[in-house]
């Protein structure tokens, strides 16, 4: 895994939530980076928040088989990115049913592919954290955990 290599970077990590989880997952994955942080729901981001970026996470639920709607206007309204140094990484939640793979896939890759699409530089794989029941959740046991490691592994920190 391409990792971003920096101890101290500035990163944004944006999401958006239908139930909760993904902010979970956020939160987790920003508290684990060093440096500057900012943890913000999409409504809350700005054209500078991005721009100023050394690192931009974005994560979504999967809806549909797609992030949600404010996530897709997000990634139309970003350009490229400010920098060449500038690196991206996509996370999503999803129920553990394994013929949604088949069906449509998560939202996670198809984020990626749109940022790659724009010039930047997607490290590491996109990410899926998994949700239990129907539709609400919660998480499934230790996500949030595997979240923090993915963090730290964005960063060439495995542990």
């Amino acid at each position: 895994m391409k990792s971003v290599g920096r101890c101290c970077i500035k990163t944004l990590v944006v999401y958006d939530l239908l139930y909760g989880n993904t902010k979970t997952i956020a939160q987790a994955i920003g508290g684990a980076i060093p440096g500057e942080v900012a943890v913000r729901h999409v409504a809350q981001v700005q054209a500078g928040d991005v721009a100023s970026a050394d690192l931009l996470i974005v994560g979504s639920p999967t809806h549909g088989a797609l992030p949600t709607r404010a996530v897709q206007n997000l990634l139309e309204r970003i350009g490229s990115p400010a920098r060449e140094d500038v690196q991206a990484a996509t996370f999503d939640t999803r129920l553990t049913w394994g013929f949604l793979e088949r069906w449509g896939g998560f939202a996670a890759p198809k984020m990626a592919a749109t940022l790659r699409e724009k010039g930047w530089t997607v490290t590491g794989a996109p990410s899926g954290f998994f949700v239990r029941g129907l539709k609400k959740g919660p998480l499934r046991h230790g996500e949030a955990e595997r979240a923090v490691a993915r963090a730290k592994g964005l960063l060439g920190n495995d542990e």
